[in-house]
């Protein structure tokens, strides 16, 4: 059994100017607008949240790219997984990922997660209009198939016993998923991409579990824990409805206990029938970019963040292969980030690293 444990955080590749961001939000926009204007909306709510020394960077600076890969080094992160983008051939936010690829300089591994899902305005607070529609069918599988196996050979990109992994978010939307992964499995190799590491995302939401990965055509899930695990159905459907009806009427954000996530993480595990990778979640608030539509995970302290990773590891260690996630590098408009913080009482990195240490 290989006893060591590699730590993946999620890469939000947001934050530099675009054209489709220009077009949808105004010219210039970036997630930093999002973070800069955020507001306290209840007694004891913490925002701004602003960033530390690395400032409000811009992912098109090189410079800025070397000072990610010296903290992660430091914080004991061991690959960025990339938030990757692809609508039928259409690609978005890559620049950043396509410029680390090339970086020749010491620091972190790098891999994929596809956020498969369409982009929609509503968590900006537009209505729930279809900015960028997922699509699948064969031709996008192909050419998506390509570019994953040019990745796939690249001398940064993650091996895991000699496969490459590669993510997928909200698998249940995938339609004839086994089919289809079985088929982009096949032309990834055609391509010269070699073997996949398939990774679907496992979420608490009944939309969102997945029981048995390998019905679904993947290797194994990695729980998304932010949400909260509520076995019985009715009580689930119940407590949703309660919190869409004061969010609507203006009466968020929710507002939950950071330790839930411990709870989520663990049903995962107790419940799919296949490998679970654990993830850690540092802090949660998206109110920057959600505002009362949002949720807010309470009591996320140092010693609270000590005892998820301490669970995570122990959950993880029952795996051959040990992944652990860390949600996440730097979505600084949904609150979970490792890079520092301005006038932060503790280093959100450095207790990740002394914890892993321990």
């Amino acid at each position: 059994m290989n006893n060591k444990i590699i730590s993946i955080a999620y890469y939000l590749g947001q934050f530099h100017p675009n054209h489709l961001n220009d077009e949808f939000w105004g010219a210039g926009f970036t997630e930093w607008h999002n973070v800069a204007k955020a507001r306290p909306l209840f007694p004891g709510h913490n925002q701004p949240i602003l960033p530390g020394n690395l400032g409000f960077y811009d992912l098109r600076n090189k410079e800025t790219l070397l000072e990610q890969f010296d903290l992660a080094q430091r914080f004991g992160v061991d690959c960025f997984c990339h938030w990757h983008y692809w609508f039928e051939g259409q690609r978005i936010l890559n620049g950043p990922f396509d410029s680390m690829i090339k970086i020749k300089e010491n620091g972190p591994a790098l891999m994929l997660g596809w956020a498969n899902e369409s982009w929609t305005g509503i968590w900006h607070g537009m209505s729930n209009k279809i900015l960028l529609e997922q699509k699948y069918n064969r031709q996008e599988l192909d050419e998506h198939a390509r570019l994953l196996a040019n990745y796939f050979n690249q001398e940064r990109y993650l091996k895991l016993e000699n496969k490459s992994p590669f993510l997928i978010y909200k698998p249940n939307l995938i339609p004839d998923s086994k089919n289809y992964l079985e088929e982009l499995r096949e032309r990834v190799k055609i391509h010269g991409g070699g073997d996949i590491y398939l990774i679907a995302t496992w979420g608490p939401g009944a939309k969102e579990r997945v029981n048995n990965p390998e019905e679904l055509g993947y290797d194994a899930v990695v729980a998304n824990n932010v949400g909260a695990y509520i076995s019985n159905d009715l009580l689930r459907k119940a407590y949703l409805s309660y919190w869409s009806f004061r969010k609507k009427v203006g009466l968020g954000p929710e507002v939950r206990k950071y330790q839930s996530t411990v709870e989520t993480l663990k049903a995962a595990h107790e419940s799919v029938q296949g490998v679970v990778h654990s993830t850690v979640v540092t802090g949660w608030d998206n109110t920057p970019r959600s505002g009362r539509r949002g949720l807010v995970l309470n009591g996320f302290d140092k010693k609270g963040f000590q005892h998820a990773i301490k669970i995570a590891m122990e959950l993880e260690n029952k795996n051959n292969l040990k992944l652990l996630f860390v949600k996440s590098w730097n979505e600084w408009a949904e609150g979970n980030m490792m890079e520092p913080i301005f006038r932060e009482d503790w280093s959100v990195g450095a207790t990740f690293r002394n914890s892993i240490d321990d």
